[in-house]
């Protein structure tokens, strides 16, 4: 192997290594030496926050996968018009930022929120204070957050599965005369329960390592979780060795997931269909099963939905007192350049500069793959490494990770706009190799070849071929990249960045004040830019290069 190659693969290393492996590191490294001094071991407090972890994170699968998996088999075997609207319809809350989950479920699910209020509407009764729904603020406000900002993950990657098996297996099955029960029960779901563990797993990470839902509405010591002590043991009493004894137990549990998500995920895959070949079944629905399915799926957008139009419509609101009506203002709006515009800006600045140093990062990985894939050593353990380390960050924890920096780096520079960057990046860095990588691969073998038999370096090789020919996918990468810079709280909040306010940071403060009006104003903002994010991504990928 060429010298020079290793030139692509170092910057990513480097990167990788003192801005994830490193902090990481030193975050578990206070757990074995603060001896008395941690006292999470004392009184069986770390056994109780994190039984408390994982059963939350237990009841919100169950609660995703009740709510998904109608959507999934809908999905998963159905060629009607309803079916590619729900798809589309289940990616919207995956492209929220966490803290616009809070917000928005706080607003349509809240005790005068707007579920309430159409309820009261209906029933009758006291508008503004007696809706019959109490959830917030306690345990069980925690598991329905998740449950139904986290259902449409069960619905896509289980729907995959299923469509997977439908189209390998179901006309061969039907063919020997089993019925659609028959062929459900004992080829369809065997089939498909890889994909379904698989989804269930990722919901359970995702709930697991949750921080701003449980923040704000968890109600209190009885309903904290991993990620919040750790925040409140290192930035409020300041104690890293329990913060880092907390790390550890979150990183332990969260790495088995991962490892048993990617298990599963890879065992989905192995279904293989060709799709010029295996159609499913063409017959209509009977109506009362089209009468569910349109049901289900105007639920599904009210749920979906509910929450964001909650957040745009009540930044035109305003309500002059508590016995008054509300109604429609630009106040929330006309603060612009005073409140949160600065926020924004930072924001903006913050995503530019991070999806650009992420998608460079990981187009040197992926080109360093490439490079050796055609010199015939794809399964080399370089390549081997360069991808590991391209994907290391997927499991990191924004709390983890930003108690890491302020551990090794100090306070001085973690806080610095700098080191949000590379920690943004370096935290975006998997998306981007996974897109890009992709797109490198598909390109014809001897792309490369030709272009260095005329004398072209690699580097001029990768520069003058194989990035033009994958500009689709460096586009989506970078637009993913930015879309997840955007909405990023947690390592902000961790690393204190008081003096560089976000605008994620803005609305969380914002609504911890209940000045909901200016919270949904800038959240709106918030909104436009993550779907602007997350179109150019999508936008960069037609329909030949999925």
């Amino acid at each position: 192997m060429k010298k020079t190659y290793w030139l692509f693969a170092l910057p990513p290393i480097l990167a990788v290594g003192f801005c994830f492996i490193l902090p990481y590191g030193a975050s578990f490294f206070n757990a074995f030496t603060g001896g008395e001094r941690i006292t999470v071991w004392h009184n069986s407090i770390i056994f109780n926050i994190t039984f408390f972890t994982l059963s939350q994170a237990f009841y919100s699968v169950l609660l995703s996968l009740a709510i998904g998996l109608p959507g999934a088999w809908f999905i998963g075997g159905s060629r009607s018009r309803f079916a590619p609207l729900l798809r589309s319809l289940t990616g919207v809350p995956f492209a929220m930022p966490s803290i616009l989950v809070v917000l928005g479920f706080v607003l349509f699910f809240g005790n005068s929120g707007w579920l309430n209020r159409i309820i009261v509407s209906i029933a009758g009764g006291d508008e503004w204070g007696n809706g019959p729904l109490r959830i917030l603020y306690r345990p069980q406000a925690i598991v329905l957050a998740h449950g139904f900002f986290n259902f449409p993950l069960v619905v896509r990657l289980a729907g995959d599965g299923l469509s997977r098996a439908r189209r390998a297996y179901a006309p061969a099955a039907a063919a020997l005369g089993a019925s659609p029960a028959v062929t459900a029960l004992t080829v369809i779901l065997p089939l498909a329960l890889p994909g379904i563990l698989s989804a269930a797993l990722l919901v359970f990470l995702y709930s697991f390592t949750s921080f701003a839902v449980v923040l704000v509405l968890g109600g209190g010591p009885a309903a904290t979780t991993l990620a919040v002590e750790i925040y409140r043991h290192a930035r409020v009493f300041l104690n890293y060795h329990n913060a880092g004894a907390l790390a550890l137990a979150e990183t332990l549990i969260a790495v088995t997931v991962f490892m048993a998500y990617a298990y599963f995920g890879k065992k989905s895959r192995e279904i293989k269909t060709e799709l010029s070949e295996r159609y499913m079944d063409s017959h209509k629905h009977p109506l009362p099963a089209m009468v569910i399915l349109i049901v289900y799926t105007v639920l599904a957008a009210l749920f979906i939905l509910g929450p964001i139009v909650s957040i745009v419509l009540e930044s035109f609101l305003y309500q002059p007192s508590r016995a008054a009506a509300q109604e429609l203002t630009i106040r929330w709006w006309t603060s612009l350049g005073d409140t949160y515009l600065p926020a924004l800006l930072r924001s903006l600045f913050l995503a530019f500069s991070a999806a650009t140093l992420a998608s460079l990062l990981a187009i040197l990985s992926a080109g360093f793959v490439k490079l050796l894939d055609n010199a015939g050593r794809g399964n080399s353990p370089p390549v081997f490494l360069i991808k590991f380390i391209s994907a290391a960050p997927v499991i990191s924890s924004g709390i983890v990770l930003g108690l890491g920096w302020l551990i090794i780096y100090g306070r001085a520079f973690s806080r610095s706009p700098w080191a949000l960057i590379l920690l943004h990046a370096v935290v975006a860095l998997p998306f981007a190799f996974n897109s890009i990588s992709e797109g490198f691969r598909s390109l014809p073998a001897n792309t490369l070849n030709a272009a260095m038999v005329f004398g072209a370096k690699p580097l001029g090789a990768l520069i003058t071929t194989a990035i033009p020919l994958s500009l689709r996918r460096i586009r989506s990468a970078w637009g993913f990249a930015a879309a997840l810079s955007l909405g990023e709280l947690n390592a902000v909040m961790m690393l204190g960045m008081e003096g560089w306010e976000t605008l994620p940071l803005f609305i969380y403060r914002a609504a911890g004040a209940y000045r909901y009006g200016i919270a949904c104003a800038a959240g709106t903002l918030l909104i436009l830019c993550c779907a602007g994010g997350f179109l150019l991504s999508d936008w960069g990928i037609n329909k030949y290069d999925r």
